[in-house]
């Protein structure tokens, strides 16, 4: 397409030129329309023309997308192209259309030409891209300036930030330093609720009464693609910024835990590029600073806790006699291990009203804090009832009806209790759903189970419970426990179970009372090895002497 002579008289590096040589290269340029987004040359391609702008933009870029890294925009009255045919290399940069352009190309013929014959024109060339370069050298040390001081900024923040060891504040410290850091007028800082599953904010302020606090679209679209994202004004009155709080794990899986939001008023300045990054920098530090202060809160949480756990377990600890009685004629021993820092096992030795002992041992169904308290419970309920006196059968069912009142969540207790008569040597029992104890005579080395099917207690209030009586002879031996002597686990999960507690009874002939509950203990930790105790233990020995 033939161009107008007028359109050449933009560009001064034609203005020396005669005028033959005027309407040489006139004949030589055509007029070319490029569309927007259409790219022009690629980096690295062969040169052959040089380009005039007429009209449109041009972005002048290396790399490819989507990491491009521009290097100049050019509108209507300046040029490109040039270097490649000066040099005789390929081309350094690409080119392509950011609007619709019409351009004038000059082939590099014609290009070597004119400024071979013309220094003038090469002088004007040559000074232009001086001064482009001159222009870009500028501004890549304006640029580094403002990274320098914009680290240094973030230094000094993140330093202020990480001092904020309670979640709340370093929240709240995040947000502020957000919109220092930004320059901004105010800020978010939202984390996404998984029960909710929304980003729910946490630290808010508004920019002044007047001014709606911003949306979350972005916000929102920052947390989806896990990139910073910049709003313009249009239905609101705000410039928005937003980046995602993203954490790092140990297995370099990104875990998004909110976005970081700050915004300007419209009538201030728009955010930039370099805005985005420092603001990505800055809140991949903050998720540390959360991160950190949620752990921090559940050590507090978790210290807190053992505190009251220990002091619970002194409170119960009180409660499990330090001794046994001294009883003429029997030795009275007994172990308790509690798998937690409080246990739902108990044991405990009653003085009756008739001058006989009440041997109680107790294992709640549950675990942990509720099962201690429901055994605090059910050991005052066990001792009210043995002071007002009858037979362990007795004792037992008016302790069952008080436990079905109190039992709550399904608990229930499983119990033993035996009332010994130093005096006659009789031994009477109820088995209240409890593990069988186990009864060893020493006339005949015979092993006897104290069984009985009855209901455990605090389930059903009218259940009769029969009273059992036996008499202890010379060197017998009874051994009350609870299940997590026979339920202790070794490594491959292998329980200890009755018949090994069977015949650990059989090899105690003359084992005192203390020996047995010790010789037990060893005996379950050298089966478990290094395997942690799954359930409490509990362990009473008597023993006829």
């Amino acid at each position: 397409m033939p161009v107008h002579p007028d359109l050449l008289r933009r560009f001064p590096f034609f203005e020396p030129l005669s005028r033959a040589d005027f309407e040489r290269v006139a004949r030589a340029v055509t007029r070319c329309t490029l569309p927007a987004r259409r790219t022009l040359f690629r980096q690295g391609a062969e040169g052959h023309r040089f380009y005039m702008i007429i009209s449109g933009t041009i972005e002048i870029y290396t790399g490819l997308p989507p990491n491009i890294r521009q290097f100049n925009v050019l509108n209507a009255g300046e040029w490109f192209g040039e270097l490649s045919l000066i040099d005789n290399q390929p081309r350094s940069a690409s080119a392509r259309a950011l609007k619709p352009c019409v351009l004038i190309a000059l082939p590099k013929k014609d290009f070597l030409w004119l400024v071979s014959t013309y220094p003038l024109a090469l002088f004007i060339i040559v000074a232009t891209i001086q001064n482009t370069l001159r222009d870009r050298d500028r501004a890549f040390l304006a640029s580094a300036e403002l990274h320098i001081q914009q680290l240094e900024q973030l230094y000094s923040t993140m330093l202020d930030i990480t001092r904020h060891r309670e979640r709340d504040e370093a929240l709240e410290a995040i947000r502020e330093r957000a919109i220092d850091l930004l320059a901004s007028a105010g800020g978010d800082l939202y984390l996404y609720d998984e029960r909710k599953k929304l980003l729910m904010s946490r630290a808010q302020e508004m920019l002044a009464p007047s001014i709606p606090r911003p949306g979350k679209g972005c916000a929102e679209k920052a947390y989806a693609t896990g990139r910073a994202c910049i709003r313009a004004p249009k239905r609101s009155n705000v410039f928005e910024l937003a980046a995602p709080i993203k954490l790092v794990e140990n297995d370099a899986v990104e875990h998004t835990l909110g976005v970081l939001c700050v915004y300007r008023a419209s009538d201030g300045a728009p955010y930039q590029e370099h805005d985005k990054t420092l603001l990505e920098l800055f809140a991949s530090q903050a998720a540390i600073v959360i991160e950190n202060a949620q752990l921090y809160s559940l050590r507090v949480e978790k210290a807190r806790r053992d505190g009251e756990l220990n002091a619970a377990r002194i409170v119960q600890a009180s409660l499990i006699p330090k001794h046994p009685p001294p009883l003429p004629g029997f030795q009275l021993a007994a172990a308790w291990e509690p798998a937690r820092k409080v246990s739902g096992d108990l044991y405990d030795f009653i003085e009756l009203p008739d001058q006989t002992w009440g041997i109680l041992i107790a294992d709640v169904s549950d675990k942990g804090m509720a099962a201690a308290l429901f055994m605090a419970s059910a050991r005052s309920i066990f001792r009210a009832s043995a002071n007002v006196g009858g037979s362990a059968g007795e004792i037992i069912e008016r302790a069952n009806r008080a436990l079905v009142q109190d039992a709550s969540n399904g608990m229930f207790v499983t119990a033993f209790l035996g009332i010994l008569d130093p005096k006659t040597r009789r031994f009477s029992y109820v088995n209240a759903g409890h593990n069988y104890p186990f009864l060893r005579r020493a006339a005949d080395a015979s092993i006897h189970d104290l069984s009985d099917h009855n209901m455990a207690l605090g389930i059903l209030a009218d259940f009769p419970y029969p009273t059992r009586e036996i008499s202890l002879d010379k060197g017998d031996l009874v051994l009350i426990y609870t299940d997590g002597v026979t339920e202790a686990a070794d490594a491959s999960g292998e329980l200890f179970g009755e018949a090994r507690l069977r015949q650990l009874v059989h090899e105690l002939e003359s084992a005192s009372a203390r020996e047995a509950v010790d010789t037990l203990s060893d005996r379950i930790s050298a089966f478990t090895g290094a395997e942690p105790q799954s359930d409490d233990i509990t362990v009473v020995a008597l023993k006829r002497t």
